[in-house]
Formats: structure tokens, sequence, C-alpha cells
């Protein structure tokens, strides 16, 4: 089997250094700076580097797209002639609904793209980030469509196992964005919102771990980001409207000096958090 990985950062870099010896597999790279791939070479954790991901693309067997969303498809879209009849095409992004539906749009019928998520990451970036254990015991969601094939769907499934993955769930692109817009792009958010406050910087002695959890996730990529707040926005918006109504319930207690609310409302969110960290 021949994979290429396009976009050798944090997440490209690790899934290669795991997938040595995957289907006895040939790992082929395309990244925009050199550097990544001559290290890559070097580490052996990638056996041919190209320069343009056309090169990198063709007769793989299976393409794994690791660059921001729109990228993803741009590349693909101007590289349709370097891919192999029966290839398969994954990604790795935040966004699935949007990723398939473009995907499906512009391959052909005898090349398949099934999206995917890692659920991991760190708050540094690139290909000297990349580590061989940033997916042990992961969640990992795989979003196939009506048309996708069972043998593509356990392709992926075993590749997420094998770089070390360990819940990976089958769901739709749709419910994938409606659930990621509260795990995920919430938390960046409030965690963004947290820390564009002009208190923060009179904050270090007066902070205690709570504002160093709850804004660890403020190093963001702004870049990548906010271009998958856009392209999910309609669930994102119901998400920050849930979050708000909620924040408005706690300040209009607090301003009726209405204990009792305030403390219901923490007892059962306090009791969500215990029954989900019996769950985990």
């Amino acid at each position: 089997m021949k994979i290429s990985i396009i976009g050798l950062g944090l997440i490209g870099g690790s899934m290669a250094r795991r997938l040595r010896g995957f289907h006895d597999c040939t790992i082929t790279a395309y990244n925009r700076t050199r550097e990544s791939l001559d290290l890559a070479i070097a580490d052996g954790v990638i056996d041919e580097a190209y320069n343009t991901p056309g090169e990198a693309m063709e007769g793989a067997d299976l393409i794994i797209m690791c660059l921001y969303p729109q990228l993803n498809i741009d590349f693909v879209s101007d590289n349709l002639d370097r891919l192999k009849p029966g290839a398969v095409i994954t990604d790795v992004t935040g966004v699935k609904g949007f990723i398939v539906r473009e995907m499906k749009k512009i391959l052909p019928d005898n090349v398949e793209f099934i999206g995917g998520h890692p659920m991991a990451g760190r708050e540094v970036g690139g290909y000297k980030s990349s580590t061989d254990t940033l997916f042990d015991n992961a969640p990992y969601v795989i979003t196939p469509d009506n048309d996708s094939k069972p043998k593509t769907i356990e392709l992926i499934r075993e590749m997420a196992k094998y770089i070390g993955c360990g819940v990976v769930t089958t769901t739709s692109p749709d419910e994938h964005d409606s659930i990621i817009a509260y795990t995920s792009q919430l938390m960046h958010i409030v965690a963004v919102a947290l820390c564009d406050n002009p208190l923060l910087e009179r904050a270090g002695a007066f902070a205690g771990g709570s504002l160093q959890d709850c804004t660890r996730i403020a190093v963001i990529n702004e870049k990548m980001w906010s271009e998958l707040f856009v392209e999910n926005k309609e669930q994102l918006a119901k998400r920050i409207t849930e979050f708000q109504d909620t924040l408005e319930i706690m300040k209009q207690a607090a301003l009726s000096d209405d204990r009792e609310a305030l403390e219901k409302i923490m007892k059962h969110g306090k009791e969500q958090k215990l029954k989900w960290l019996m769950r985990s």
C-alpha cells in the first residue's frame, strides 16, 4: 500500500510516525516547507518527500489530507488527474459536513472520500512538535455518508486503531459538526473570550489554577480556527446561544440575590460533570 500524507505538521507528522508497517506501506509526503520533509526523511518517518502535492498523491492507495479544510479541497481539485482509480482519501480536519459535501462535488466516481477527525492535539504545531504518542487512547471520529463503502469505513477504522486511538466512533457529518461545535469550538471561543479582557493583564497575583485551566487553549491558530468557525457557523451559533442563555440565568440570579437558583444550576452542572467523568 502507498500512503500519501499531504501536510506534515503536528497531526500529519504524528500519523506518519505511527503508520510505519500499516499494510506494509510506503509513506510519501508533501509539505509546504522543505525543512519538515528533510527532517522526516532523516528520522525515517517517511520514505519519499515531494515538493508538490500532486507528486505525492500520484499512485497512492490512501491519501490523508492534513491541511486546512479549504486547502484540502483545493489541492485535491487541482490534482484530480494524479489520483489513482480506487484510491481512498480521508482528512483530519475539525469540520466534516463542509468538506464531505465539497469533496463529493469534485471527486470522480472511482475515488472515495471519507471524513475523519482524530481528537488529539497540542498547543504547538509543526512537524517538530509531532510525536509517536499523540494519538494514544485518543478518540477518533469517522464520518461516512450514504455512499461510503463498508470496506473503506473499515480501512479508516483500522488505521485509527493502528496509530493508537482508543474509541473509534462512526457518525454522520452533520452530527459530528453539531457535537464538535460544543466539545471543541465553543471551548476555544470561551478561552479566547476570557483572555479578551483587560483584567487579564493584572491577573498574575490574583490567579490560581482555574484561570490557567480555563484559558489553556486560547493559544490558538487563528487562521485555522476562524476557518473552522465559519464553515460550521450554524451549529456554532446554536452552541454560543445555549451558553449565553445559561450565563444570563446565572447573572440574573446573582443580581437578584437568588442563591437558591444559583445553587440549583451549579448542582446540576456538577452532577452532569460527574456523570460524564464516570462514562469517560
